[in-house]
């Protein structure tokens, strides 16, 4: 697939300058590997340009057949990088639910290059090689519940280096309360932010439901957390849109 958009949530950690280069075909290559308990049919790799804030281009996707675990997966990806921001992001994710690139879930495994918390633009400016990176697998687990009224909830984790500036990965969508789980998520520190819809619309975050001083969650490569509880029922629901929330919690 090319030059396609796709939604994947909240893009703001990387901040790419506008821009182009001059026109060519550009291929990028390198491994993506994964050790982690989750299984899927496909991986998929991609090469995103990231200048929208909910809408990520897509500038080439290709999808692998996985035939055996632990993963270790070769790719190439070609794009013309006529238009395209100087630099753009590898990513990819193991498909454990089935849903395909339309519906990455909270529990599906994705990450990006280069194996990090946060990705790292790559130079479209040319052709590169051994872009590898691994998929990450930590995870939390926690309790979500609903308020009076609410249908559905959207959890957002971020960076705690940008607590609350909404992350790269895409957002868990729940549409009921209950458990929940984000998996593959990688080594660091993070906020976790919640949205919830029905009659109205609510914000809450981890450890401080007004979201004034959200309590961090710090992750090993490999840790499983537990206890990461939401409670929409702590905070008042307003009369407001998606789109006022997210301005106003700076989306």
């Amino acid at each position: 697939m090319r030059h396609g958009s796709v939604r994947m949530g909240v893009l703001g950690l990387l901040l790419l300058a506008a821009g182009g280069v001059s026109a060519a075909d550009v291929t990028f290559t390198g491994t993506v590997s994964y050790s982690g308990p989750y299984s899927g049919d496909t991986l998929f790799v991609a090469v995103l340009d990231t200048t929208g804030s909910d809408d990520a281009q897509v500038l080439d996707l290709v999808a692998y057949e996985v035939v055996s675990k632990p993963i270790s997966q070769g790719y190439s990806l070609t794009f013309d990088n006529a238009g395209v921001s100087p630099t753009v992001v590898v990513a990819s994710f193991l498909d454990v639910d089935g849903g395909g690139v339309s519906d990455i879930s909270g529990a599906d495994v994705f990450g990006w290059f280069p194996g990090a918390a946060e990705p790292v633009g790559v130079s479209s400016a040319s052709s590169q090689t051994g872009l590898d990176f691994a998929l990450p697998e930590a995870e939390i687990h926690g309790t979500l519940t609903f308020a009076s009224g609410q249908t559905e909830a959207e959890l957002e984790l971020s960076s705690a280096s940008d607590c609350l500036g909404g992350g790269f990965r895409p957002p868990t969508r729940k549409f009921t309360d209950g458990a929940y789980s984000i998996v593959g998520i990688y080594a660091g520190s993070y906020c976790l932010q919640a949205f919830g819809f029905g009659t109205g619309a609510i914000a809450i975050c981890y450890g401080d439901p007004n979201c004034v001083s959200p309590t961090t969650i710090s992750l090993g490569p490999t840790q499983v957390v537990n206890g990461i509880d939401l409670d929409f029922n702590l905070v008042p629901v307003e009369g407001t849109t998606w789109g006022r929330l997210k301005a106003r919690y700076g989306r």
